[in-house]
């Protein structure tokens, strides 16, 4: 049943395929043929409405010739002009009355000379004649305007009466009427509706229609307006035709003509092109049918044969007889059949061995280290990496890279012999599982492991020496799962290679300190974009006057989880991680905004800023700084960069470059913990810096310490010697300060003057120092 199932589902899915491909192409074209043949039938009936619209404006235009030639007749007419001579009303009367008849008009007028009226054969009031169209008459021989009377549209034509001079016009009216309708509907094979916009604020009046109008037609399309000379309508193609416009509204004729009588023909064409389509799809359902009954079975057959390949069994290939591109397949999953054992076994070696040296790979190794942590099987690894094996790669080739790995391999084997696993893991890395045993006798087998793969090793009849790193570890105590296995071997290397140490054991609780490490580099970003960080500020006052000069920043982080963290420590880890430079732009610009605030505060004091090693080698600091300080409220000079000896010692050249641009600047530029470093006094004297400041640990304990206050009065006196003032930080006692008032310090700070303080507090601590000012200006004055 399986299989029949699947034959008649395959069949199925062809016969499927091909129709619905026919199918597709049969409407594609059938549905253009339609598209087309209704452009076609619409075109024709937009063409139609072309020719209407001509020949409405030519019959209208002949039947205003004719009017205005009768019109003239009666003009001339002696006994019309003798009547208007006689200006008797009765005798006015009749003559207009029986003249215009004559003429066909439906109502005539006779004005005086000035345009009133003298006759009339209308019954109601009088229709305006405007005095321009009475002007353009005379000028022109006649005029003509449209007006609207009673809800009937009327064609007015305005002749003078001359004999000689100027005697009255005579005004008749020629209704647009359904006749007129009838005769240009007649002609043009349209429909027409005759409307005005007069007395009609909302939209169009129709006034008159031919007799082929339904009465009961949508009142919409009568009275809505064109646009681009035509209605919008469901039922009928539409032109609009400007009459004329007077000043009741304008005067337009609807020319039609019926969308289903024009799309008759279209409907029948239609319907052929869909009996085509039928009939076509029934041929390429019997096509389908046959094809898919030829071409099924040896499909099937295939398909059969391959899924017995892919399980893995080894089936006899089917006879097929078609030939062709399906005996081809057939050969050639029986060939893929011979090659699949073979290729297979060739994978699954690939997969868990090294191919340089034919030990396992990282796969194979933590395989069965997974295998170990899941039984709780004890045992111990040794790691070793061949430190400089790039090195011996760039300068002797690749090819003498991997015959010393291949030669490190097998000294591997052979002294550890009685390993669970020995795997290749990386470049010059290689992992060693062996039988659990104590940590002493671990050291020893990596002891000598390593004087093994340090000897002399025979490379191309040339002894070549190694050095390698060792690191020893215990399964499962050191690590529990694979990921901490590789983390901890990662980090234990690492270890190693800092401490320079040859063989190095893991320790519990290093690889904690570096997930604290990453978290804490990790959130540092976070907490300098969202405002994370926050700054505190050292008063620093003058040791003679003890007025407040300057506020050194200090930048301080509470972690919402591990709380405060070192400034050491985040920052050390901002210049490994390379945000040492988004850092100090962050410090720069919250300093450069919070000392504007506190000016405007009314505090007066400048801000001393720490920069960093690597912020000396950036070439950008000095734009950066010009820019963060480009609306100082103060001098630039009130702005003191701080750099430590170190900073000016790692890369002098770029370091002297950058702090030449800072000068430039006209920032003050500082030596900060002078004393801890290597600068010497020629060096010193080279630096374009203002400003030397003595680290504390010469002044914490400067008055109980003879040692440290030689230092420190020496440096005082070198220091102002190269003309540099001089700051020392950490004082703590009275006493201290007296000292360094006495021997002439410029600038003093430390916890015994004001402990670092917050934005929202400097105030406060500005104004107890103003307090003790006087105080301590009193006891520098006693000691000088």
């Amino acid at each position: 049943m399986g299989r029949l199932a699947n034959r008649i589902g395959f069949r199925g899915r062809l016969v499927t395929a091909m129709v619905a491909l026919v199918a597709l192409v049969s409407l594609l074209i059938g549905a253009l043929l339609m598209v087309y043949l209704f452009e076609d039938e619409k075109s024709r009936a937009l063409e139609q409405l072309t020719i209407a619209e001509r020949l409405t404006n030519e019959v209208i235009a002949r039947r205003t010739d004719l009017e205005l030639s009768r019109l003239n007749v009666v003009v001339r007419d002696f006994g019309f002009r003798s009547a208007i001579a006689s200006r008797d009303p009765a005798t006015l009367s009749s003559a207009l009355e029986n003249h215009s008849g004559r003429a066909g008009a439906d109502f005539a007028l006779l004005l005086d000379q000035r345009g009133e009226l003298l006759a009339s054969t209308l019954r109601r009031d009088l229709p305006d004649i405007a005095p321009s169209q009475l002007t353009n008459a005379r000028q022109n021989g006649s005029g003509r305007s449209l007006l609207a009377i009673d809800q009937r549209g009327y064609e007015v034509l305005t002749v003078p009466v001359e004999a000689p001079g100027l005697r009255a016009w005579l005004v008749a009216g020629f209704e647009l009427d359904q006749d007129l309708a009838d005769i240009i509907a007649r002609l043009s094979g349209s429909s027409i509706i005759f409307r005005t916009s007069a007395d009609s604020p909302s939209g169009f009046t129709s006034f008159a229609a031919s007799s082929d109008i339904n009465s009961a037609m949508d009142p919409a399309l009568l009275q809505s307006a064109g646009g681009h000379n035509f209605i919008e309508s469901a039922r009928y193609f539409t032109r609009t035709l400007n009459l004329g416009a007077s000043r009741q509204g304008a005067f337009e004729a609807i020319l039609m003509i019926s969308r289903e009588a024009s799309l008759q023909n279209y409907y029948s064409r239609a319907l052929e092109i869909a009996l085509l389509v039928a009939a076509i799809m029934v041929f390429a359902t019997v096509l389908a049918l046959l094809v898919a009954r030829y071409l099924g079975r040896p499909v099937l057959q295939l398909a059969q044969y391959a899924r017995a390949v892919g399980q893995g069994l080894n089936p006899h290939a089917p006879n097929i007889r078609t030939g062709g591109e399906l005996l081809q397949l057939r050969d050639t999953l029986r060939d893929t059949l011979a090659q699949l054992s073979r290729r297979e076994a060739e994978i699954r070696h690939a997969a868990t061995h090294d191919e340089v040296t034919g030990l396992g790979n990282r796969n194979a190794l933590m395989h069965m280290a997974t295998e170990g942590f899941r039984t709780g099987q004890p045992c111990s690894l040794i790691g070793l990496r061949v430190n400089d094996l790039s090195d011996i790669n760039d300068t002797l080739g690749i090819e003498f890279g991997d015959k010393v790995l291949l030669g490190l391999s097998q000294r591997l084997r052979d002294e550890l012999s009685d390993a669970h696993h020995i795997a290749r893991t990386g470049g010059g890395e290689f992992l060693a599982l062996l039988p659990a045993c104590s940590p002493e006798a671990l050291d020893q087998r990596a002891k000598g492991l390593h004087a093994s793969a340090e000897s002399p090793l025979n490379v191309d009849s040339t002894p070549f020496s190694l050095r390698t790193t060792l690191i020893s570890m215990q399964l499962p105590n050191d690590a529990s799962n694979t990921n901490e296995l590789r983390r901890r071997v990662n980090l234990t290397f690492e270890q190693a290679v800092q401490q320079g140490s040859a063989i190095t054991r893991y320790e519990p609780g290093q690889d904690e300190n570096h997930l604290r490490e990453l978290k804490l580099i990790s959130d540092l970003h976070s907490a300098i974009r969202n405002n994370g960080l926050h700054m505190n500020y050292q008063p620093k006052l003058d040791n003679h006057t003890g007025k407040l000069l300057q506020v050194e920043a200090l930048v301080r982080w509470i972690h919402p989880e591990l709380g405060f963290i070192s400034p050491e420590e985040f920052i050390f880890l901002a210049e490994q991680s390379g945000q040492i430079h988004e850092l100090t732009d962050h410090i720069l610009q919250r300093v450069a905004d919070e000392a504007r605030a506190w000016f405007h505060g009314g505090l007066d004091a400048g801000v001393a800023i720490n920069l960093s090693a690597m912020d000396l080698t950036r070439p950008g600091l000095a734009e950066r700084v010009a820019r963060t300080f480009a609306d100082w409220h103060h001098s630039m000079d009130r702005i003191t960069l701080e750099v430590t000896e170190s900073a000016l010692m790692d890369d002098p050249v770029e370091a002297m470059a950058t702090l030449n641009r800072l000068r430039d600047l006209g920032v003050t530029l500082s030596v900060d913990d002078f004393g801890t470093g290597y600068s010497s006094l020629s060096q010193l004297r080279k630096l374009p810096v203002q400003e030397l400041k003595i680290d504390k640990s010469f002044v914490l304990k400067l008055n109980a310490e003879p040692q440290d206050q030689l230092i420190v009065k020496s440096t005082i006196d070198m220091a102002h010697g190269l003309g540099l003032k001089v700051v020392a930080e950490g004082i703590e006692n009275l006493e201290t300060w007296k000292l360094l008032q006495s021997w002439g310090c410029n600038v003093g700070q430390g916890f015994f003057l004001s402990r670092p303080v917050s934005r929202a507090d400097l105030m406060q601590t500005a104004a107890s120092l103003l307090e003790r000012q006087h105080e301590l200006a009193d006891m520098s004055q006693e000691h000088s």
